[in-house]
């Protein structure tokens, strides 16, 4: 279950979106033909999509797509979600593709179904309304029933017997005392030690009696880590058919920088960090016949069920997988880690079996954040104005590699490299990492150059709508009525992400451990609104949690083990942390909708930084800021 699986996976989903536009539509359980709509009883309608639901709203908005096209009311659209053997598979919930592109697929099969045209925007009566969540009731009333809360009939409770070391391989065990507790079954494949028992408290005493031992591989530490990520890194080639270009080129960088009126050349660094969801992974597996059935809260269902055919050995057409609402991912839920260990011990156990992670287990198993270190060399004419960029990535990814500034001559690299920690997708992937060096170092260019930082953005830009937006948060922000310095501090970052124009402008107060942020003022420009309550939440969530990367958020290492293992020990946001967030939204009925569930947690991480620069004159270029 590597990564190859993970990047055919996505290749295999992006191909599909350039053909013709629309996802791939599989069959629907015996259905002949496929489909995504059909008329049910009472006049209800069927619907359904790849796509999960995990607190972003993806239910409720392709409801009202949905909804718009058939011409009825939300409440008589039955939307299912996520189970491989009824629904299309219109990808991983990643990437924000929701919005740009499965409601508009939905829109399409649904206005079909009807044997009408699209609406215009124009016309619109659901979509681009605040329709109430449809599961809100559920939620604040504990009625909704997350992926930790799913039981089946016979089921057991599993749990894996790990080593202290972060990687490590198996080499024995003794089970005998584990072995006396009633009911209970040990399992072994490869280097998987596991328990199946009655239940789950028994499950945990009997993990706890297992005496195993592991050869330990060791782990470097902070400095080594960030060394090794230059020192290893592979240079990248062009390719065009991908979402992600790792190697984006414009002109002649180098003659660029040598003719350079003056350079500036700084690396800034971002520390590996937990997706910390406030709901562990849990997962079921049971086998009937050869054919393996998996409940799970997973945002890529299709991917799960290809992972666990390959692992196996058996046909897709063999694994069916169910989810129900996980609570919370931010990209830590698309693989099929749990879901392989359940099945593993299922089919020892010839029973359903439940696995749930402990918190401890989120921590030290799960894929982080990856670390980067990026390097930025550019250059500017007489006129001040930016005429070469050079930047390179080293590990963390390629998305967010474009800068939107009007650069004549650049070149924006993601070199890959050997990191010994398990890593993989975080919100908006590298993109934040990206932004925060690029963001910092257009910061240090005005400063150096004595120019006000919006003033100096806006005239490197020529993007009107991304202009509006700086605009218009500089204007609600109050920007240059009052002087930075005795503590008092004001930043701001842009970005274009995911055809998304944002802006974001901070106050802050103190440095260190005494910082507090005052206010926030941010401005997004994501074409149409299709919900626009819905989207400001995704907005201030995504820069809400953007805060703990910025500010705290580091996982800890130690010879060979990761140290980080306990919510006590790792710093999130906090309510008294969150300042007053201004947000503004410039709804374009006219342009099609961007995605908003990633690009915003581009944006904190650099404004912050530009405004401790600006109140204590230091220059921190690694994240997180808050922290030695």
């Amino acid at each position: 279950m590597g990564d190859a699986l993970l990047a055919d996976y996505k290749r295999r989903e992006f191909l599909q979106l350039l053909g013709g536009g629309a996802t791939l539509t599989l069959p629907l359980g015996s259905a002949e033909t496929p489909v995504r709509v059909r008329l049910a009883e009472n006049g209800i309608y069927e619907a359904f999509t790849g796509k999960i639901e995990m607190g972003q709203g993806a239910r409720t908005l392709l409801t009202q797509a949905l909804a718009e096209e058939l011409q009825a009311r939300v409440e008589k659209i039955r939307l299912v979600m996520g189970d491989t053997d009824r629904v299309p598979d219109d990808g991983g919930t990643w990437a924000s593709l929701t919005a740009p592109e499965t409601v508009p697929a939905a829109r399409r099969d649904a206005a079909a179904f009807a044997g009408r045209p699209l609406t215009e925007p124009a016309q619109w009566r659901v979509l681009g309304t605040s329709a109430p969540p449809l599961h809100g009731r559920e939620v604040v009333t504990g009625g909704l029933r997350y992926c930790s809360d799913l039981r089946v009939e016979s089921m057991r409770h599993g749990r894996i017997v790990r080593p202290d070391a972060y990687r490590a391989r198996l080499e024995s065990y003794d089970d005998l005392a584990a072995r006396k507790l009633a009911g209970v079954q040990v399992v072994r494949e490869g280097d998987l030690l596991g328990v199946v028992a009655p239940d789950a408290q028994t499950a945990a005493r009997a993990a706890a009696l297992m005496r195993a031992q592991w050869k330990a591989e060791p782990l470097p530490d902070r400095d080594a880590l960030m060394r090794s990520l230059r020192e290893t890194a592979v240079p990248p080639v062009e390719v065009k058919d991908t979402r992600y270009p790792p190697l984006i080129r414009r002109g002649d960088v180098d003659t660029a920088l040598g003719s350079a009126h003056r350079r500036l050349w700084s690396t800034y660094q971002t520390a590996p960090i937990a997706h910390a969801a406030l709901e562990p992974r849990a997962a079921i597996a049971q086998w009937d016949g050869g054919r393996l059935t998996v409940f799970c809260g997973k945002q890529a269902p299709f991917l799960i069920r290809a992972e666990l055919a390959k692992a196996f050995g058996v046909p897709e057409t063999r694994v069916r997988v169910m989810v129900a609402m996980p609570g919370g991912a931010f990209g830590g839920k698309q693989r099929g880690e749990c879901e392989w260990e359940a099945a593993v011990l299922a089919r020892a156990a010839g029973a359903p079996v439940r696995v749930a992670w402990t918190r401890e287990e989120e921590f030290r198993i799960a894929y982080a954040r990856p670390p980067a270190v990026i390097d930025v060399e550019s250059g500017v004419d007489a006129a001040g104005r930016l005429t070469a960029w050079r930047f390179r990535n080293y590990n963390s990814g390629a998305p967010g590699l474009a800068p939107p500034y009007a650069i004549p001559h650049m070149s924006n690299e993601f070199w890959r490299a050997a990191s010994p920690l398990r890593q993989g997708s975080y919100r908006a992937l590298a993109a934040t990492a990206n932004n925060f060096a690029r963001e910092s170092q257009v910061d240090e260019w005005a400063h150096a150059l004595g120019r006000d930082p919006v003033e100096f953005r806006l005239a490197n830009l020529e993007d009107a709508r991304l202009r509006e937006v700086i605009e218009r948060g500089a204007a609600r922000f109050g920007w240059g009525k009052r002087k930075a310095g005795a503590g008092i501090g004001f930043g701001m970052a842009c970005n274009l992400e995911k055809a998304a124009r944002l802006a974001l402008f901070v106050e802050t107060e103190g440095a260190g451990p005494a910082l507090r942020l005052r206010r926030m003022v941010a401005v997004g420009d994501f074409g149409a609104a299709l919900h626009p309550d819905n989207l400001r939440n995704q907005m201030q969530g995504a820069i809400i949690q953007g805060l703990g990367g910025a500010l705290w958020e580091r996982l800890e290492f130690d010879g060979d083990a990761q140290r980080t293992r306990r919510l006590s020990q790792y710093r999130l946001p906090r309510f008294r942390d969150i300042p007053d967030i201004a947000i503004e939204l410039i709804d374009r009925r006219e342009i099609a909708s961007a995605g908003a569930g990633e690009s915003p947690i581009t944006l904190p991480a650099p404004a912050i930084a530009n405004a401790l620069f600006a109140a204590t004159g230091e220059r921190r270029r690694s994240l997180p800021l808050a922290v030695g």
